[in-house]
């Protein structure tokens, strides 16, 4: 079972799905410069403002935390509100081939991202707020940044570990390199493709999991 406000929540790639097409077809029946702001307000401005305040009403906890139904869950909340990005993974890839837009996208969700990375056209940012990016990072093809991972508790319901994942300056990171949450990539590290950085690891160094119950998360 889900709280109401989880289950409103649940329902925003809806909303977003008929949001935009009501101001496609506005744009379509009177073209002109508003309404194309309009959509492009509704595709990607609206999200990312309504995620801020959602958090400022629900702060994200980072850590291991409980989905239950018992009480409303901010991560699972920004799941929904980014969901509709997940569906439609083109309408980012439309920012990448610009310069610059990609970085200020993820700026706009609460990610801190430096200047100069090179972004491919094709990658899975999965956490879209909780990213600590570098100057001038290299992201080759296909790679994944994760900062949660869920895993199913016993008698019903799930648990989720949401921690920030962190890419130093200068990193290179190989075609198919995947990042989980808390993982860290220092400065000027070289990431070989197909490289998975677990929970809470730094490469190139021996994982540490200083809590207990987040090291059962990547055994899982």
């Amino acid at each position: 079972m889900m709280t109401g406000a989880d289950r409103v929540f649940s329902y925003f790639p809806l909303m977003m799905t008929a949001a935009s097409l009501t101001a496609l077809g506005v744009f379509a029946q009177w073209p002109s410069g508003w309404s194309a702001i309009l959509l492009l307000f509704i595709l990607y401005v609206l999200p990312p403002i309504v995620l801020r305040i959602m958090l400022r009403w629900a702060p994200l906890q980072q850590g291991v935390g409980c989905i239950d139904g018992r009480k409303f869950c901010p991560w699972l909340a920004s799941h929904h509100i980014q969901a509709f990005y997940d569906a439609l993974p083109y309408l980012e890839a439309l920012l990448r081939v610009i310069p610059g837009f990609y970085s200020m996208w993820l700026r706009m969700w609460g990610s801190r991202v430096g200047y100069g990375v090179e972004w491919p056209v094709r990658i899975d940012v999965l956490d879209r707020n909780l990213m600590d990016i570098g100057n001038r990072v290299v992201f080759a093809r296909e790679v994944e940044l994760a900062a949660h991972v869920r895993q199913k508790m016993d008698g019903g319901g799930s648990r989720v570990l949401v921690r920030t994942v962190r890419i130093g300056s200068h990193a290179f990171l190989g075609a198919g390199v995947r990042i989980g949450p808390g993982a860290n990539v220092p400065n000027n590290a070289n990431v070989p493709a197909l490289t998975v950085v677990g929970v809470n690891e730094t490469f190139g160094e021996t994982a540490r999991h200083p809590v207990k119950e987040e090291a059962d998360f990547a055994l899982s």
